[in-house]
């Protein structure tokens, strides 16, 4: 790593001196824009990675294989109270034998104590994992010791963030999980009716599934006004069965602030991906409900005080496939952990045993990186050029980042990539760096 150190004193100076702030989106870029580092949907920037000082050492030395994850989802299940048409897990679902039924007692699918659990979350722990994402490829509330392993996860002193449908909680253990004190929880609606809902989940309980779920919104909203460091949000993955609900599920969160009295902090909305073929949501859907979000849903939000986040950069991703990259460096930013204490080298190949790059139960965190498991299947990936993954994976835009600092390493630029991490740790500490 070569750093020409007056071209980055000078640079620093210029930068302070017109009032620039670095854009955490876009590597070596500097913005009069105001950014709110307290957002609470900072896990979704891609760049909390240069406040953890072991991976910018090795990004900054072009070592990104030697990347150990600062972040990884628990998936505790794979059982699930839905069976959503558009499932992005429905394919390993079919691999596993969790598609047609819920299977407790099947290892490979359900975790079978919560000493297994902790064991397991442990060993990410004490791997160097500081955010934990508790979720699924089903849903994680059907592990009956959730509360207890997050309630762990907190003793540990490690941050914790809970995905969720919620058609499947009691308020006794709502209650219990907002004494574990999560950064965030997100419930997914993804609906505004009941006719749609049971339409998009095919929920085993089509009675009860919909009003469930927004009774589990309404209790983590009441749960968030008297803990106000737990974010509480609703998610919303658009396709074609819901494209036209968008409204109503607006209206449906409105309700229930209204309700409530405050409690929720943001709504997401973001186009469907599949992870395992190539067609993708069409374009006339994407630019529509795009629009609709930024238009007539945040109408309907406005002056509540909840965010309406469009996740813009999936829709492009979607339309435009926009990789400028073909070697993927950033899947080891991201841990993810299945039930049997298999990890996989990303979220979007949960649990599918052709991406699995080592077992938990066997080698430390540390090991499974190093191994020659996972260099095997990166190699394989990255000869490919990442042609066989989806454009919108949870690596690609810190893909997208480290693409852009080998181009200022080629240049003899990346003195610019040093200051725009630096000004960036010298700004205030975001709430979500962990993840």
């Amino acid at each position: 790593m070569q750093i020409n150190h007056y071209k980055h004193y000078k640079l620093k100076e210029k930068i302070k001196a017109e009032g620039l702030i670095p854009n955490p989106f876009k590597v070596g870029e500097f913005t009069k824009e105001d950014i709110n580092i307290n957002d609470h949907m900072r896990f979704l920037y891609p760049n909390t990675w240069v406040f953890h000082g072991d991976v910018v050492n090795k990004v900054l030395s072009g070592n990104y294989s030697a990347i150990t994850p600062f972040c990884s989802e628990f998936v505790p299940t794979m059982n699930c109270s839905n069976r959503c048409r558009m499932c992005g897990y429905k394919s390993v679902k079919k691999l596993d034998g969790s598609w047609k039924r819920n299977d407790f007692l099947n290892p490979r699918i359900h975790m079978q104590d919560i000493g297994f659990a902790k064991s397991l979350l442990d060993k990410l722990i004490d791997g160097g994992v500081k955010g934990i994402i508790f979720t699924g490829g089903g849903d994680p509330v059907l592990f009956s010791g959730l509360e207890k392993l997050m309630a762990h996860a907190t003793e540990r002193k490690v941050d914790s963030v809970l995905y969720t449908n919620g058609n499947s909680l009691s308020i006794n253990r709502i209650d219990e999980i907002i004494r574990t004190k999560p950064l965030l929880v997100r419930v997914s609606l993804n609906t505004g009716t009941e006719e749609i809902y049971n339409k998009f989940h095919c929920p085993l309980n089509k009675q009860t599934a919909f009003q469930g779920t927004l009774k589990t919104i309404e209790e983590f909203a009441r749960g968030a006004i008297d803990n106000p460091l737990m974010s509480v949000g609703v998610g919303f993955v658009i396709n074609e069965i819901n494209r036209h609900d968008l409204i109503e599920t607006a209206l449906r969160i409105k309700e229930i602030k209204e309700k409530v009295g405050g409690g929720i902090e943001f709504v997401t909305y973001r186009p469907a991906v599949d992870y395992y073929n190539s067609q993708q949501l069409p374009t006339e859907l994407l630019d529509e409900t795009c629009k609709i979000v930024e238009t007539k849903v945040s109408e309907v939000l406005c002056g509540t005080g909840i965010r309406v986040r469009n996740l813009e950069m999936r829709y492009k991703a979607l339309k435009q496939n926009d990789k400028n990259y073909t070697e993927c460096r950033g899947t080891g930013i991201f841990g993810e952990l299945g039930p049997n204490g298999k990890m996989y080298l990303c979220c979007d190949r949960n649990t599918n045993p052709y991406y699995e790059i080592g077992d938990l139960t066997k080698n430390s965190l540390l090991d499974i990186y190093s191994g020659k498991q996972r260099k095997n299947l990166l190699d394989e990936i990255n000869r490919g050029k990442c042609e066989r993954c989806p454009p919108a994976c949870k690596s690609h835009e810190v893909n997208k980042q480290f693409e852009d600092i080998e181009r200022f390493r080629k240049a003899g630029e990346l003195y610019i990539v040093k200051v725009w991490i630096e000004m960036q740790k010298e700004m205030p500490r975001p709430k979500m760096i962990n993840f």
